[in-house]
């Protein structure tokens, strides 16, 4: 009826999704190099890059380097690009793929992702190593 990879795979899968993601979540705020945390555990900073005020739904995938956040803004992708560009003090390129809106920072070490997600955005940031 089952066959035995099918009854392993399935709660093997949900262990390591369960540890990868609890494991997050116990990242100090050092490694995250992230400063005063939301109600809802979204960081105002991620590697000296402020995070929309209204920030949500945030997801650390890595907090070393490289390292990577995804989060939700009930802001149109405009908005959130205006206000990321307020935050950088440092020279930024500025790019559009598919819908979306690139910023590359520091020569690439820095890419920042801003997509349409219903009436809001998602935004993606990825920090390579030096």
């Amino acid at each position: 009826m089952f066959n035995t990879l099918t009854l392993t795979a399935v709660p093997v899968f949900f262990c390591l999704t369960t540890v990868l993601f609890s494991s997050e979540t116990l990242i100090t705020n050092d490694t995250q190099n992230t400063e005063e945390m939301h109600a809802d555990t979204c960081p105002t900073v991620f590697y000296q890059l402020q995070l929309s005020l209204d920030a949500s739904a945030c997801h650390v995938f890595a907090g070393t380097l490289p390292a990577s956040i995804t989060y939700h803004s009930n802001q149109s992708p405009k908005a959130v690009d205006l206000f990321l560009r307020q935050q950088i003090d440092t020279p930024f390129t500025q790019t559009f793929d598919h819908n979306r809106i690139l910023l590359h920072l520091e020569g690439n070490r820095k890419i920042i992702v801003i997509s349409p997600d219903g009436p809001g955005s998602q935004v993606d940031i990825l920090i390579n190593p030096r």
